[in-house]
This record gives C-alpha cells, sequence and structure tokens, in this order.
C-alpha cells in the first residue's frame, strides 16, 4: 500500500512536466505542416533517403521523420542528415537536459544580477531601477519599497526598458520608454498606466547603448548575439552562433518582431545573407541591412571569440542546467552584457535555418546516444 501510495505521489508530481512535453509535441508537429509549402519542393532521392535513415537508425536507433530537415535545407540549400529537429529538441533533449523546475526559478530575470554581475572581468548584467515581484516592489538595492516609491522612480528614470520577469520570449510586452515628468514620451502614457498594464512580475532597466561595431549594423535595437552553450561529456560546447539586428524603426531586434538574423562564425565573420525568418515561415534574406544598407559579408564583431568565452564560463554558474540560450550583447563602452539567459522552451531551428550548420556538429552522434539512452 505504501509503495502504491509513492508511486501515486511520483505521478502527479510529475504531470505538470509530461503536460508540457506534450504541448510542445502537438505544437511542433502543428507547425512543420503549417510550413509545408516552404519545403514540399525539397525531393530527396533514393540514396538520400537511405543515408538519412541509415545514420538515424543507428545513432537514435529508429527512424524519424524527414520533415525537420528538409525545412531546414530549404533555407540554406545546404543538405545535412545530422541536422536536429525541432521536435526532437524539444520532446527528448530539453527535458532530459533541463530539470523543469530549476528551469523556472532560473528563468527569472531578476535573479541575473545576482548570478552574473561581475562574475568574469568586463562582462556585465543591465542595471535595474526596480522590478515587481508577485505584487511587491524592490528598489536597485533589493529594498521593499512602495508602489508610490516605483511610480516616482519610473516617472523620471529617462531611456528605459520594462519587460516581464518570467516570460519575455520573442519580445511579447517588452518595450523601450523615455519618461520624464511622469509619462512616457514616445506614447503619452502615464507612469499609473503604465504599472496598470504589467501588474505583477516585471522589471524596469537601463537602456543599453549598442558599441559602434553593432550600431553600424543598426543603431535604434542594442542588436544581440544569441549564443546556445551545451554540456557534452565533461566540456562545454555551443551551436552555430546568431546574431540578431533590428529594422523598420523598431527598438527591439527580435526575429518575430520583424527584425533579421545572421550566422556569425567563431571568429566573428558574418555570413552573406541575413534572414527574415518570422515564425519560421519565411526564407527572404538579403545581403545588406534594408534600412543602414551595411554589407553583411565580411562584416566582423572582434568581440565574438570573448562573448563565447564568458557564456562557457557563466554556464558553469547554473550547474543545474545542461543547455542554455544566452543574449548578449556590448555597450558603447566595450563591456559585454549579459541581456537575459533562457533554460526552457529554446528554440534550436534558426541556428541551423541560417547557417547549414548541424546544431551540435561533431557532437550529434554522442548528443543522440545521451537520449536514446
Amino acid at each position: 500500500m505504501k509503495a502504491l501510495y509513492k508511486k501515486i505521489l511520483r505521478f502527479f508530481s510529475r504531470l505538470p512536466e509530461r503536460l508540457e512535453i506534450w504541448k510542445f509535441f502537438f505544437a511542433e508537429w502543428f507547425a512543420i505542416f503549417r510550413k509545408k509549402p516552404l519545403y514540399k519542393d525539397i525531393k530527396w532521392t533514393k540514396t538520400q533517403q537511405q543515408e538519412f535513415d541509415t545514420y538515424w537508425k543507428t545513432y537514435y536507433g529508429k527512424k524519424i521523420s524527414n520533415r525537420w530537415h528538409r525545412l531546414y535545407e530549404a533555407s540554406t540549400g545546404v543538405h545535412r542528415v545530422n541536422y536536429f529537429p525541432e521536435i526532437l529538441y524539444s520532446v527528448k533533449l530539453e527535458p532530459k537536459l533541463n530539470n523543469s523546475r530549476y528551469s523556472a526559478v532560473f528563468s527569472d530575470k531578476t535573479l541575473n544580477d545576482l548570478l552574473f554581475e561581475n562574475r568574469i572581468p568586463n562582462v556585465r548584467t543591465p542595471k535595474y531601477y526596480f522590478f515587481n515581484n508577485h505584487g511587491l516592489y524592490y528598489d536597485a538595492q533589493r529594498n521593499l519599497i512602495t508602489e508610490a516609491q516605483a511610480l516616482k522612480i519610473l516617472g523620471n528614470c529617462g531611456e528605459a526598458v520594462i519587460k516581464p520577469t518570467v516570460d519575455s520570449s520573442s519580445g511579447h510586452n517588452v518595450a523601450v520608454l523615455c519618461m520624464q515628468n511622469g509619462a512616457n514620451i514616445k506614447d503619452g502614457r502615464t507612469a499609473e498606466e503604465i504599472l496598470r498594464q504589467y501588474k505583477s512580475n516585471f522589471i524596469v532597466q537601463e537602456k543599453i547603448q549598442p558599441c559602434e561595431a553593432l550600431a553600424q549594423l543598426y543603431p535604434t535595437a542594442i542588436n544581440t548575439m544569441r549564443v546556445i552553450t551545451y554540456v557534452v561529456a565533461d566540456r562545454i560546447e555551443t551551436v552555430p552562433i546568431t546574431l540578431r539586428i533590428g529594422g523598420g524603426g523598431k527598438e527591439v531586434d527580435n526575429i518575430h518582431a520583424g527584425g533579421v538574423c545572421i550566422h556569425v562564425d567563431n571568429n566573428g565573420v558574418l555570413s552573406k545573407y541575413a534572414y527574415r525568418l518570422g515564425y519560421g515561415d519565411s526564407f527572404e534574406k538579403t545581403e545588406e541591412h534594408p534600412d543602414t544598407h551595411t554589407v553583411f559579408s565580411g562584416y566582423k564583431l572582434d568581440f565574438v571569440p570573448e562573448i563565447v568565452a564568458a557564456a562557457k564560463r557563466l554556464h558553469t554558474l547554473t550547474a543545474d542546467m545542461r543547455m542554455i540560450s544566452w543574449d548578449f550583447t556590448v555597450d558603447s563602452e566595450g563591456c559585454i552584457v549579459v541581456i537575459e539567459a533562457n533554460y526552457c522552451g529554446q528554440s534550436v531551428w534558426f541556428p541551423q535555418m541560417i547557417s547549414g550548420e548541424p546544431l551540435f556538429g561533431e557532437n550529434t552522434e554522442e548528443v543522440l546516444q545521451y537520449i536514446r539512452k
């Protein structure tokens, strides 16, 4: 009886995680069928299909659908049998790498300064003016303050960014403010109206001024480097690096908000084409930024190796997480800024779609053996 009781408790304790996995399973299949017009013209030869099936049966233990591989191939024209499909990552790998309970805690953006601020020379987090956590307000020194005090801080903080602390994926509800005399001069909203809109669980922090190399690409947004680190065996590796660049006068650089993204090699050299991917339903590409007309091919960001080294070092500060999607930028003083770290619901399709490289490269077989177990 006692064993049955414990079994029932274990079942219900894991139920939320299992439901989340099933949610991703159906969402990924829905998305890949919706995008069929993008990859329907990619036809594999019999030999290509046989090589694909042999690879996945050998290293994963069974055949998988080739739909995700054909989608990535349709974007760059590069055929790879070892691309890592989004559904396998969402449903199998991430739940195994990152414990959902720890992910939920680390994902709270109010912890970023405690975890990462000044842990490495020349690496910092954005300074904040105040944040709200479940209805309670805290100032920059983490002292409890009243709503009236928060309104006073917000009303005259100048340029600032406000965003949710628990879910701002794809730039959702992220806004750039310019607060003077109790109101946002960009749209006229008062500080009271802004607080009513965000209600709880949000942070107000400085607006980063990008360094010259990033501003030359597009000066209105901070332009962030997505560096994904993962643990394999006893080492930390990275997947193909992506630079997200804003556009169209917008102050955010998210690819879902109209920005473009481009592959950057480990030496900091940009690829020839930047892609406007939307939600993975467009392959529109350009050789120069549509607003600044800066040519991408050969453009170099000298700080990329330093960012990669920082990401690998910072990864060890959250040892319970085996895969992390970092967003970095470099400010006008040349300091690396950790904008945020993502631990759950990460996306791995766009690094492959714009680089033509498999997510885990030569480590793919080792990663597949891990989830095969």
